[in-house]
């Protein structure tokens, strides 16, 4: 057991002293909060994160409700490996373009530029996660390793469970770039972290297409739109080099901003893997591409963690196994949770979401285990199947 120095306090093991880190989706909040004209930068570049954060919450929970009842028959989704779409893009009355191409399961590159110029933007390889520095006209290596596409929506897959939970409503089809889709009624935009229902005060109407891609979106909040984007052209399964996914240049001078942006991110292997609290059996169809150790905060910050998420892939469709360690009490209940009950885990919350649905139950009093996949039938299946040691 580690001691943090100074702090009188016991650390988990696998909570690194003295190095201090920070979530990738909040390092996205610093670098990229005003653009070159002084305007803020597009609102959808800080809405994920990479890194396992604690949430309190302050009313009482939910009584737990039988796993059985989430899970719902998923609609029918011919979901691409690789896509590109391009989007006209109006927020809070500017314009810009976005490209978004991704190429299952890791891998995704998301451009904004205004008037021909790159404004922000984001990327994930098999190797790094970077984000655009508008200031500086180049990318920041961000954290290294594997990483679920930050820009990879599967809306889709998502809908029937979000619907059955009541929190997206069917509104009916539209055309945008020359395909179908069904307009779907929500609260917050499907890159927020927390599904919400649709409110009189708030609402996003998205227009998934049989791809279970998004063709439209529009956020209205206390009547005005605040962010509308509408699909302008769509291209399935194209030919990606893989040099798209590792953009530069690379920012200049940057060395003491990288330094105070820096995160631990490696290769999970030998002993690290030892401390694992869970076997997990692979399921049927997917392989097992390795695990990475991640960590954020310090030992001497209370709520302090670190994670190893195991990966694993079949086709289009990832699955994390996450375990996740915190300095002192874990908080597994969340904003937007619903508890549920699953044979073998004393306490288990699900987290409904466009991008990745989630499940998390409680190990011990300072760890959990997450799950993250789009279908909530095989979340519930995996951890059943986990293995305790």
């Amino acid at each position: 057991m580690l001691i943090a120095m100074g702090s009188g306090r016991r650390v988990h093991p696998l909570v690194p002293a003295l190095v201090a880190v920070v979530v990738a989706g909040a390092l996205v909040l610093v670098v990229a909060a005003r653009d070159d004209d002084g305007s803020a930068a597009p609102a959808t570049t800080t809405t994920t994160t990479t890194a396992p954060t604690t949430t309190t919450t302050t009313e009482p929970p939910p009584a737990p409700r039988p796993v059985e009842d989430l899970l719902v028959e998923p609609r029918p989704v011919d979901a691409p490996t690789s896509y590109r779409v391009t989007y006209d893009v109006v927020e809070n009355g500017v314009p810009r373009v976005e490209e978004w191409t991704v190429r299952r399961p890791y891998e995704a590159v998301q451009v904004s530029t205004r008037d021909g110029v790159v404004i922000s933007g984001s990327s994930t390889s098999r190797a790094m996660y970077q984000v655009f520095l508008s200031n500086e006209r180049g990318w920041l290596p961000v954290q290294p390793e594997l990483h679920r596409p930050e820009y990879d929506l599967r809306a889709g897959e998502a809908v029937a469970v979000l619907e059955h939970l009541g929190l997206a409503e069917r509104r009916g089809d539209e055309e945008h770039a020359g395909r179908t889709c069904t307009v779907h009624r929500t609260g917050q935009p499907p890159t927020a972290q927390e599904v919400t229902a649709p409110s009189d005060s708030e609402h996003t109407d998205v227009c998934i297409d049989a791809a279970g891609l998004v063709l439209h979106e529009r956020w209205v909040v206390g009547g005005s739109v605040v962010v509308e984007r509408t699909a302008t052209s769509v291209e399935l399964e194209p030919v990606v080099d893989d040099a798209a996914f590792q953009p530069g240049p690379v920012a200049e001078d940057i060395e003491e901003l990288a330094r105070a942006f820096s995160s631990i991110a490696v290769k999970a292997e030998g002993e690290t893997l030892d401390r694992l609290r869970t076997d997990v059996p692979v399921p049927t169809g997917y392989t097992d591409d390795g695990a990475v150790f991640r960590a954020v905060g310090s030992a001497a910050t209370p709520g302090s963690a670190a994670e190893i998420v195991r990966f694993y892939s079949s086709g289009p469709d990832l699955l994390e196994v996450a375990e996740v360690y915190v300095d002192g009490p874990a908080t597994v209940a969340t904003a937007g949770g619903i508890p549920v009950v699953v044979d073998g885990w004393d306490e288990v919350w699900f987290l409904p979401g466009f991008r990745t649905s989630a499940m998390r139950a409680r190990i011990d009093e300072s760890s959990y285990v997450e799950l993250r996949h789009h279908d909530v039938r095989l979340l519930a299946d995996v951890l059943r199947s986990l293995v305790r040691r």
